[in-house]
């Protein structure tokens, strides 16, 4: 089965055509395994860990609990594809609701009024996530104290919104209306991805981190000084001086709001503290040069700081001190002492 149609499946974007052949492939022992696959991937989630929270006024607590009961019920096998079915409708509920119920009802509007486009304010506050699906399926998660202004409808020849904060973006493809974030100075461009963007403004800089497909960087004003980036590529843009700096490395510790987990196979702790520095803006020093150069494999939970390096140092043989005051870590060897 196309991978895309399944994603317009998932975004109720398929026309009739399309819908017939989805499911006549869940007919298929395949795409009946795939689509269990998926209900149960998603029930998890919204179940075990407390995802509910990202729609505070919809009754899914009550979904939920009819779903696992008739998950529960033994079903024969002429009633298999009945399931099915029911268990598609219900994940395009979840997509649908999940997405434009938290634009309608959930966006604490700030409207700002122009002569051809009403924009709306999407705000989170602290420890709240919030999930959207845009009218052309683009779906967008809403890191807590981030917000993003953006139109009730799209021109016709531009997808424009703006961001401050963190935002994961899944952006639908259309090659003749380019998606376009604009991030303090710095301006984003994709034609159809999946990435994260953070504004910083303690360090004043964005971050950029995509996952798939690719995007155009550049400061809002000067276009011609773009940065083109790819799957697994990490930008951080400079606001105080306008220069991009670009690392070609996995990029799924930039998600770590979302997944919940950190982790490193085999990475240098010079790298492991550079990414460190910018997720929890703090200064990482070592007493030693070669203490960069020691190799890290980890897979934690994504906590406060002092727990990862306290997970860091039992893992590498390490000691640091923490000076919170300062922002400022500083890693030695167990028999050097450890300066404040």
């Amino acid at each position: 089965m196309n991978k895309q149609l399944l994603k317009k499946f998932f975004r109720n974007q398929c026309n009739s055509e399309e819908l017939e052949q989805v499911y006549d492939w869940f007919k298929t022992k395949e795409g009946a395994e795939y689509l269990e696959m998926k209900l149960e991937q998603d029930m998890h989630h919204y179940a075990e860990e407390e995802n509910l929270l990202l729609f505070p006024d919809v009754p899914t607590d009550r979904m939920l609990q009819n779903i696992r009961k008739k998950r529960s019920k033994s079903i024969n096998k002429q009633d298999d594809f009945k399931w099915i079915i029911r268990a598609a409708v219900v994940l395009l509920f979840f997509t649908i609701l999940g997405g434009s119920y938290l634009i309608l009802q959930h966006s604490n509007p700030v409207s700002e009024q122009t002569a051809k486009q009403v924009y709306k304010t999407i705000s989170t506050q602290e420890d709240q996530h919030r999930l959207m699906t845009l009218s052309d399926g683009t779906q967008i998660r809403l890191n807590s104290n981030s917000s993003i202004v953006l139109p009730e409808v799209f021109s016709d020849n531009v997808r424009e919104v703006r961001l401050k904060g963190e935002a994961w973006f899944q952006v639908a493809e259309d090659s003749s209306k380019p998606f376009i974030i604009q991030a303090d100075k710095a301006q984003v461009r994709v034609l159809g991805t999946e990435f994260n963007v953070k504004v910083d403004t303690l360090a004043r800089n964005v971050q950029v981190a995509v996952t798939e497909g690719k995007v155009s960087l550049n400061n809002v004003n000067r276009s011609e000084n773009r940065a083109i980036l790819t799957k697994d590529t990490f930008a951080l843009y400079n606001l105080q001086n306008d220069e991009i700096l670009i690392e070609q490395a996995p990029v799924i510790n930039y998600l770590s709001w979302i997944n919940g987990r950190l982790t490193f196979y085999n990475d240098p702790l010079w790298q492991v503290n550079r990414f460190l520095e910018r997720k929890y803006n703090v200064r990482i020093r070592y007493d030693q040069q070669h203490i960069g150069k020691l190799a890290l494999s980890l897979d934690v939970a994504a906590k406060d700081l002092e727990s990862i390096l306290d997970i860091i140092a039992n893992t590498l043989n390490l000691q640091f001190s923490y000076n919170p005051d300062r922002n400022d870590v500083l890693w030695t060897k167990p028999n050097n002492p450890i300066n404040s």
